[in-house]
């Protein structure tokens, strides 16, 4: 069996070289771990599956390439061109794609916790069930995007644009939202906004129209989402005006 350097070489030779050798080597899941790829050309690449954990992709082309199911985590993606990448279950852990073209990518159910897009574009990408728990979304472009089901619990979006984004059951607990725009997206159907920082008047809004929203959180064991009923009577009342009180009495 070939070796991560042989594998690296292969890639490096041409997208066409590399796919027809995925073709005959099927049953081969191709190492790539730390490999030195920036600026490359792998418009279309099958690496699906693949081990690029680590890899340094900073500046490549990597439009409609198929990364489903690759392992990506701690990978170096800043500036990358990743527009329509297949990325369905692929694993981006720690891995930076600030500054990416993630527009109409797949990333459904793709694991991108702590993951960096600062001002990256994700323009109508597709992300339902996405793992973006802690990720760095500041100024990232996600309008029309499909954030359904998507952990976001402690991620930052400020100043995030999410107009027209299907919001369905995505969780913002504890997320940082100051800024971000929400027009037309739906926020009534978000599953949480618990100890989210909002702008004034989106808390607002939450509050006079969907009060539960700001006290659905998990159960203690993880498990499943409850509203907290005591939690609710004291964000309904007139003068609850933000977290600072809970956290007060957290303390």
């Amino acid at each position: 069996m070939l070796d991560s350097h042989n594998h690296i070489d292969i890639l490096k030779s041409g997208v066409r070289n590399w796919n027809k050798w995925r073709e005959e080597n099927i049953t081969v899941t191709p190492d790539l771990k730390g490999a030195l790829l920036e600026g490359a050309n792998l418009r279309g690449a099958d690496l699906a599956g693949a081990c690029l954990m680590d890899a340094n992709l900073a500046g490549a082309s990597l439009c409609c390439a198929n990364l489903t199911g690759a392992d990506l985590a701690g990978a170096i993606l800043g500036e990358t061109n990743l527009r329509g990448a297949f990325l369905a279950r692929a694993n981006l852990r720690g891995a930076t794609l600030a500054g990416s073209n993630l527009r109409l990518a797949d990333l459904a159910r793709a694991q991108l916790e702590k993951a960096d897009f600062l001002r990256a574009d994700l323009w109508e990408a597709f992300l339902p069930g996405a793992d973006l728990r802690g990720a760095n979304l500041v100024l990232v472009h996600l309008e029309k995007a499909d954030l359904s089901e998507a952990d976001l619990r402690g991620a930052t979006l400020r100043g995030a644009h999410l107009e027209g984004a299907n919001l369905s059951g995505a969780n913002f607990a504890l997320a940082n939202l100051e800024g971000a725009d929400f027009d037309g997206a739906g926020i009534n159907n978000v599953k949480s906004f618990y100890m989210a920082k909002l702008d004034p008047d989106i808390l607002s809004e939450i509050k006079t129209n969907w009060p539960e929203k700001l006290a659905t959180l998990l159960d203690g064991g993880l498990i499943d989402w409850v509203i907290d009923t005591a939690l609710l009577e004291r964000v309904k009342q007139p003068e609850w005006n933000g977290w600072a009180e809970e956290e007060e009495q957290g303390k």
